[in-house]
């Protein structure tokens, strides 16, 4: 206790002196933006371009002549796109599209909502198989049934390309320290790209459609079935192994006797977590062709159809539960399995065997009659859910114009808009140096010299004024999600009611893919910079929440009953103890925050955020700024890259001594 309270107390004058610095340093740099206030902004009009852009159109011009011709694409690149296109295409026509000749897939409603059931109850249990079909089931009477079937065929095609590579790339880096360091750059890169930047390469490399699509979800989704699976094999205790290895077992028997069954929970929860993560870029993939629920979103979005985007995001919503539920109850299957009694077992068995018997019957009939095959017409609840939004969202702005219109303005006025003239409007060679020197005095030498060469090239981009548009819409919805984020996470950290009350809303929050937040937020705000922060803020604050109350719980007992007995009030115990000693925690979740921020920012180029978010999008969409677009994407990147090193090296300078 001593040791800790002491190193806590050496650092305080430190730390102070680093505020002193900062609070200095944002003092010049808003006197100097005022006097320099809009001189040198590189701001760039949409139609103009600069000879980076130019050379990123030329490029693509020049590849897509040689789509036909090209070695690389005859041998590489088209084999590649036709071989995912007809694997997607094969999941498709068994639940989605016209299979074989006939005018329905291969499996009518009824038979796929049969299988469904019956492969969630061979999983989990009897209650997450009912569920599991009411979810799905929905889906349909929403008039979705087949854009649903689409998403779900996706996702599947998705998720088993991505288990097939990332569990034996994780098996290995969880094997073998060195190629653990070698994937984890990889890894961490991946992990902080905003899906936007995905799309635009593969789009020009592969064409739009299921395949291009299908690679962007793999390389969102595959890093997480590696990481996991890599921490499940390196978590498996040394003893077990140890007394495998004496008794002359091979690795492969080893591997597969000991270290996969002793880590298959966390492999699991790897499956779960590459499951969500590919629903969640299947929609977004619609953008570059995917077919499925992300179209209706988008055009919901594009043309401000808040009711119809709505029903759309709440069938994506009940997919996401059903998937994220069923997977997890397998897990929980899986961590308390106990030899159920030979009673229990039969009646397990009678269950398996009666249902298997009722998804054939199923089957056949969704193969044999219309009403089977066919989601029934007349069961179509869309239009009063789309009516009952509208005019939930109507009455709400009307009545509760300060949540809305007056919380907008203020943020807007207050936050955005200065913080805005001193990034954007101020000359680059200045926010260039105060972003440096503000890296140096938190994170270092090493950060300083990172965060200049990132800024330098975002210069050199053509981009700057629309990257720093971004930068400041991520700053704002950062700082109000760790206002926020804090508080909740104090509550939830210090009341285990309050936890569990709250842990299935963050756990919710966490499965919805960031298209569907813009909705409602759409509805409430309109088309403006506030509802791309309000949907950054809404999509990571379960996260930030998350890591704050896991840091206030893991403080150490001591600490807080020595403070308790020298008479600490309950502010002073949170204020001096709890969050100086949740240092790290905080410093994470505001790591992970910017990132998740920055995501959705991005996207938010749909309502109206402007910046680099938005020329991704018209680039995608209007040839002649495709290489604009593919630049602002290379510049989110950079943008990406210097926010992650600015908070790591940030997190391992106020580390702390370890104890």
């Amino acid at each position: 206790m001593s040791d800790t309270k002491e190193s806590i107390f050496i650092a305080t004058p430190r730390i102070l002196k680093r505020r002193w610095l900062i609070a200095i340093l944002f003092a010049a740099w808003a006197v100097l933006a005022k006097i320099f206030q809009g001189q040198s902004t590189l701001a760039l009009a949409v139609p103009e371009d600069t000879g980076v852009t130019n050379w990123a159109a030329a490029l693509a011009r020049s590849i897509r002549a040689n789509r036909s011709d090209g070695a690389s694409f005859k041998y590489f690149f088209n084999p590649i796109r036709e071989f995912i296109d007809g694997f997607v295409t094969s999941i498709r026509e068994i639940i989605a599209i016209p299979s074989g000749g006939s005018s329905i897939p291969l499996l009518g409603w009824l038979g796929v909502i049969a299988i469904i059931g019956f492969v969630v109850y061979a999983v989990s249990h009897l209650r997450m198989a009912i569920a599991a079909v009411i979810l799905i089931f929905t889906c349909g009477a929403l008039g979705l049934w087949t854009d649903s079937m689409d998403t779900l065929a996706m996702t599947l095609a998705a998720v088993i390309m991505s288990l097939l590579i990332g569990i034996p790339i994780g098996i290995w880096a969880g094997l073998s320290d060195r190629a653990l360091k070698a994937v984890t750059p990889i890894l961490d890169l991946a992990q902080i790209l905003p899906t936007l930047v995905y799309l635009a390469p593969l789009a020009l490399f592969f064409l739009i459609g299921p395949a291009s699509a299908t690679i962007a979800t793999m390389v969102y989704s595959i890093p997480i079935a590696v990481r996991l699976t890599a921490f499940g094999i390196r978590g498996v205790p040394v003893s077990p192994v140890e007394a495998g290895t004496s008794m002359g077992t091979t690795k492969i028997q080893l591997l597969k006797k000991i270290q996969l069954p002793m880590s298959s929970r966390t492999i699991i929860l790897g499956v779960n977590q590459t499951v969500m993560a590919a629903l969640s870029f299947v929609v977004i993939a619609a953008l570059i062709g995917a077919p499925g629920l992300g179209k209706p979103v988008i055009d919901a979005l594009i043309i401000r159809d808040v009711g119809g985007g709505f029903v759309a995001g709440i069938a994506v919503v009940l997919i996401a539960i059903m998937l994220d539920r069923s997977t997890s109850a397998a897990i929980s299957v899986d961590e308390s399995f106990v030899p159920a009694p030979a009673g229990a077992r039969r009646r397990r068995n009678l269950g398996l065997m009666s249902s298997g018997v009722a998804t054939i019957i199923c089957i056949v009939l969704s193969r044999q009659f219309a009403w089977a095959a066919y989601f029934p017409e007349q069961i179509n609840i869309s239009k009063p859910v789309a009516n009952v939004t509208e005019s939930f969202i109507f009455w709400v702005t009307e009545n509760l114009e300060f949540l809305t219109t007056g919380l907008a303005k203020a943020v807007t006025k207050g936050i955005l808009n200065p913080l805005e003239g001193v990034l954007s409007n101020s000359p680059w060679f200045l926010t260039v140096a105060m972003i440096s020197l503000l890296s140096l005095i938190l994170g270092g030498l090493r950060s300083a010299f990172v965060t200049i060469s990132l800024l330098l090239a975002i210069v050199a981009s053509g981009l700057w004024f629309d990257t720093m548009v971004t930068f400041t819409q991520t700053i704002v919805a950062t700082m109000l999600t760790m206002l926020i984020g804090v508080v909740v996470g104090v509550w939830i950290g210090r009341s285990t009611r309050a936890e569990r009350a709250l842990r299935p809303i963050l756990d919710a929050g966490q499965t919805l893919p960031a298209f569907v937040y813009l909705i409602p937020m759409l509805g409430f705000f309109g088309p403006s910079r506030f509802t791309a922060i309000a949907t950054g803020i809404v999509y990571s604050i379960p996260i930030v929440v998350k890591i704050v109350g896991q840091g206030i719980r893991e403080v150490p007992t001591n600490m807080i009953e020595a403070a308790i007995s020298t008479g600490s009030t309950k502010w002073q115990l949170i204020t001096k103890v709890q969050l100086p000693a949740a240092k790290k925690s905080l410093l994470l979740a505001t790591n992970q925050g910017l990132i998740f921020v920055l995501a959705v920012v991005v996207i938010g180029g749909f309502v109206g955020a402007g910046g680099l978010g938005y020329l991704v999008i018209v680039g995608g969409s209007k040839p002649e700024l495709q290489g604009k677009g593919l630049i602002a994407g290379f510049s989110i990147l950079l943008l990406g890259l210097m926010i992650d090193r600015i908070a790591q090296y940030t997190v391992a300078r106020n580390s702390g001594p370890k104890h």
